[in-house]
């Protein structure tokens, strides 16, 4: 090889291509009549390579123009025929009998023109892919198949002369119609229709036909049409039925935007009919007569509470509504309740006394009637919150402002009542004593977890708490309780509720029968040279845990019960030595005893017939005279002598003795009245059909106050209320040093909120009283600034 003639430096040029010379508008005819087979579902005849070379060969020869200008052209021309050939016909057909079939056609026409429309673009787009790659791009066009797309909106839809986007939406809308009066429509054919509305962009290019045609008018008609179904409906329909078809027509709606409308529009959709049905009605719906919501309520209609809670529930005005109305019912309904308890406050009393005749037992069950109106208000009480609980778990989901709205009703209704707090621990006393029977342990739970919440509803839980200490205090002392475990269970939910300091007592009250269990257990093992033939059971009680049981007792008879002693004997002897016993193991204390509140089985012998007497222990002590000699006959005054009982007192106990349906002494003369001179006499001839009896105590049954005793209970808590306000005020001045009288106000009501309500002149009352004892003092500057005096 020679390399003569490579001059130095010299480089190798690359080959030049050289564009083939073709006519470009035979190239473009070759283009026009491919569009034609495309669209003639002739592709299998075409060659796709040779196709798309001639594109790019237009493009390479700066023909870009005519190729993409020319398939417009094309487009429009084939669309436009298509249109005249099968369109118009349909519109022509609708225009002069719209029918449900002539709308489908026409739809059904126009859907087939578009799908094939868009099959036929996706091939274009493909042949003339180098055309949107440089010419489209360079000269910023929309794409081959966008431009496709705006062709078919502007030369099939919005042409002037042919309308038929107007019709289209027209269609449409009537097949809606149709499709809510029942009538079965095309779904498959309103999906496609829809589709194409949605893809093709209207002329401002910022919204899809869909939103600027079909969008509108199908909400606006929409609020039409169930305009007037909520009038047609409200005049002829439950508020059962109203909302159960309510739910019906959204149901339908939703299910009608799943098959061939548009997620958004399901929206709008859905606010509508709201709107329309329930939003706009929301009153006249619940106050439908006699087929309401109380008709719903009061028939415990939980399934149609719950579709009209869920119509309601998005709408905040109807909630409102629904909301006042429910709480509404539920005060009437308390009101009710409250009005089975007027002969509560009756002013004919008489004391708690045991029957010995007509006028007195009628006296007797007026009082027993009483106290199982208390326990039924109770229970109903309980009852109609089951019944609700029920409502807003199953039908109001469980959502937290129906519960509020359930538990200010509740509230209400239970502080409308004055007696709330007293009725609640005799029905809580009631249950534990006897309601537990045959009860699981789910529903002692249930029932127990009910009273805890009705105490929460509470606002003066300080009045319960006096009346549960003494209703308490006679379950523990007299043995009367069915479950220890329910009544700790009980007091371990209140010191949940209200804290260690409220249930202080409470559990003082059960360590002291502990203590007083193992103390009598250890008093029993002692030996002795004569072992005692009975069982003696002492209760040894702490005076600051336990309440006073004796409220409606004089002063003067409450110290004569101090001097109260058993006749002398063995019993007396055992007294006498526990006492020693006990005071030995605790130096420095004092026993004082409360026979008051003690009872005895005792043996009694009747002729051949023995028999088992429940009894108090006054009673006891009242027998035991008697025992000494068969014929001894002692008249009031001597056993008031002997055993030094309250005259009061001692009249009741020989009034359950000698005067009720088990007379085991026989008083002389015979009458309700028991006197000083009055001579009892042992009923040696007493018979009865049961071996065990139990003589009824006036201290061993909780029974509803009379009006005596409640002002008593009230005058003991106001004194009490009266120490917490002062506690409270001075606890927030040793911490603040000084502050303004409403500020004080404010916060003294707010500490003492959880126990109870205090006005803001009791708190102002307190405060004057602080001043006077020289706790506080006015600031001489500003009489409303209080200053605190270390």
């Amino acid at each position: 090889m020679s390399f003569a003639n490579k001059r130095p430096g010299g480089r190798i040029l690359p080959v030049r291509r050289l564009t083939p010379q073709v006519d470009p508008q035979k190239q473009f005819e070759k283009l026009a009549t491919a569009i034609g087979d495309i669209y003639g579902h002739k592709i299998s005849q075409l060659s796709y390579e040779e196709l798309y070379r001639t594109g790019y060969n237009l493009v390479l020869s700066k023909n870009g123009a005519l190729a993409y200008d020319g398939v417009k052209g094309v487009i429009e021309s084939h669309l436009d025929n298509c249109v005249h050939k099968n369109i118009l016909g349909h519109v022509s057909a609708l225009r002069t009998n719209p029918t449900l079939s002539t709308y489908e056609a026409f739809l059904w026409s126009v859907r087939v023109l578009w799908s094939e429309h868009v099959t036929a673009m996706l091939v274009i787009r493909d042949v003339l892919m180098y055309v949107d790659k440089v010419y489209v791009k360079d000269a910023q066009l929309p794409a081959v198949y966008d431009m496709g797309m705006n062709v078919f909106r502007d030369q099939v839809l919005l042409a002037s002369h042919k309308r038929l986007c107007v019709e289209v939406t027209k269609s449409v809308l009537s097949q809606i119609s149709s499709e809510r009066r029942g009538e079965q429509v095309n779904r498959s054919v309103l999906r496609g229709v829809v589709d194409m509305l949605v893809e093709l962009q209207d002329t401002d290019r910022l919204r899809t036909v869909y939103e600027t045609s079909l969008d509108p008018q199908l909400l606006a008609e929409s609020r039409a049409y169930y305009q007037s179904l909520a009038k047609s409906r409200l005049t002829d329909h439950s508020a059962a039925a109203y909302v159960l078809a309510a739910q019906a027509d959204l149901d339908s709606e939703m299910d009608r935007v799943d098959a061939y409308l548009v997620p958004f529009t399901g929206t709008a959709l859905r606010s509508v009919v709201l709107e329309e049905l329930i939003d706009n009605h929301a009153s006249e719906i619940l106050a439908i007569d006699d087929a309401g919501l109380i008709e719903l309520l009061d028939q415990r209609k939980v399934e149609v509470l719950g579709v009209l809670y869920n119509l309601y529930a998005p709408l905040p005005k109807a909630l409102s509504t629904l909301q006042s109305r429910i709480y509404q019912h539920i005060l009437k309904t308390g009101q009710q309740l409250a009005a089975s308890l007027a002969p509560l406050e009756s002013k004919q009393e008489g004391p708690q006394q045991l029957p010995e005749s007509k006028p007195a037992a009628s006296q007797t069950l007026t009082m027993a009637a009483k106290t199982t109106m208390a326990l039924r208000w109770t229970q109903d009480l309980l009852l109609l919150y089951d019944i609700y609980d029920e409502f807003l778990r199953k039908s109001f989901g469980d959502t937290a402002d129906m519960r509020q709205t359930i538990y200010d009703a509740f509230i209400e209704v239970i502080n409308s009542n004055s007696r709330a707090a007293e009725l609640l621990s005799l029905f809580i006393d009631d249950s534990l004593k006897n309601g537990l029977k045959r009860k699981s342990e789910q529903e002692v739970e249930h029932l127990l977890d009910r009273s805890v919440l009705m105490f929460r509803f509470l606002q003066n839980k300080d009045a319960f708490e006096h009346y549960y200490k003494l209703h308490l205090a006679k379950r523990l002392l007299l043995g009367r309780s069915l479950s220890d475990d329910a009544e700790q269970s009980l007091v371990s939910k209140l010191k949940v509720e209200c804290g260690s300091q409220f249930t202080f007592k409470l559990e003082g009250m059960f360590k002291d029968m502990q203590l007083s269990a193992d103390l009598a257990q250890r008093f029993k093992d002692i030996d002795r040279s004569e072992p005692l033939d009975f069982d003696l059971n002492v209760s040894v009680l702490t005076p600051t845990f336990w309440p006073q049981m004796t409220p409606s007792i004089s002063e003067e008879d409450k110290r004569e019960m101090n001097t109260v002693k058993p006749p002398p004997g063995p019993l007396c002897d055992s007294i006498e030595a526990f006492a020693q016993f006990y005071l030995q193991q605790r130096s420095g204390r004092r026993l004082t005893w409360q026979y008051n509140m003690g009872n005895a089985d005792i043996k009694l012998q009747f002729g051949s017939r023995t028999y088992e007497l429940n009894v108090s222990t006054y009673q006891m002590f009242i027998l035991m005279l008697f025992s000494a000699d068969d014929d001894v006959s002692m008249t009031a005054a001597e056993i008031q002598q002997q055993t030094h009982i309250p005259e009061n007192v001692l009249a009741r106990q020989l009034q359950s003795l000698a005067c009720g349906k088990h007379r085991i002494l026989t008083k002389s003369p015979m009458s309700r009245e028991v006197s000083s001179t009055d001579l009892f006499t042992f009923n040696y001839n007493f018979k009865s059909a049961q071996y065990r009896i139990r003589l009824p105590m006036v201290s061993a049954k909780a029974t509803i106050e009379t009006e005596k005793e409640k002002s008593e209970s009230m005058a003991a808590i106001g004194l009490e209320r009266q120490y917490l306000i002062e506690a409270a005020i001075v606890r927030i001045m040793k911490a603040r040093k000084q502050m303004m009288h409403e500020q004080l106000v404010s916060e003294t009501i707010n500490q003492l909120s959880a126990r109870f309500l205090p006005t803001p002149k009791m708190v102002k009352d307190t405060i004057g009283r602080l001043i006077d004892r020289d706790y506080l003092q006015r600031s001489p500057d500003d009489l409303r600034l209080y200053k605190y005096l270390a």
